[in-house]
């Protein structure tokens, strides 16, 4: 063996020595994970509404829905020559205005229920599938079928779709000080 080959020889066995010492960080932990994306704000759904209830018998369900609110002082309507226009009420501190002919409210906001599926990512990084499920506001709550109402008549979706919740994917980072959440999408 000539000292070319003896160097190379001794050069690999150093690099497996060495590589044989790297471990890969230990995967997260369900708890963990958990904890993590609990610290994280969540998505809000947030609902639009237009601040001007149908004129009288063109719409008796929305027109019922509207006065549920005005009768709870979620919303008070004011008579005007194009029309009523409501606004927030006294009891209706989670409504806001939202341009001049439009309301909206803090419906509630997505957050964890299950986490699935963690996977390694990379040598330091992990992922996860998080099966989020819809909290309500307590507004929304209280009012879930008349916001509804008014939501379908402005051409938007019910909200009961979000009863069945959506899966979202999240991207773990571990550093020299513990797993980190990276992002949530």
């Amino acid at each position: 063996m000539n000292k070319r080959s003896a160097l190379c020889l001794c050069g690999l066995a150093t690099l497996a020595a060495l590589l044989s010492g790297c471990r890969q960080s230990e995967l997260i932990d369900t708890d963990t994970a958990a904890s993590l994306l609990k610290d994280r704000n969540t998505e809000t759904v947030k609902l639009t509404f237009s601040a001007s209830p149908p004129r009288s018998g063109e719409q008796l369900m929305v027109e019922r829905a509207y006065d549920r609110l005005v009768d709870a002082n979620v919303l008070t309507c004011a008579a005007t020559d194009m029309g009523k226009i409501c606004q927030p009420g006294r009891a209706g501190d989670a409504v806001t205005q939202a341009g001049a002919a439009e309301l909206s409210l803090i419906a509630g906001r997505w957050v964890p229920a299950t986490i699935t599926n963690i996977a390694r990512s990379g040598e330091n990084g992990a992922t996860a599938e998080v099966h989020m499920v819809f909290e309500p506001s307590p507004t929304y709550r209280e009012f879930q079928g008349t916001f509804d109402d008014i939501q379908m008549w402005g051409g938007h979706a019910r909200t009961e779709l979000r009863k069945e919740g959506k899966l979202m994917h999240a991207v773990y980072q571990r550093l020299d000080d513990g797993w980190h959440l990276d992002s949530v999408n």
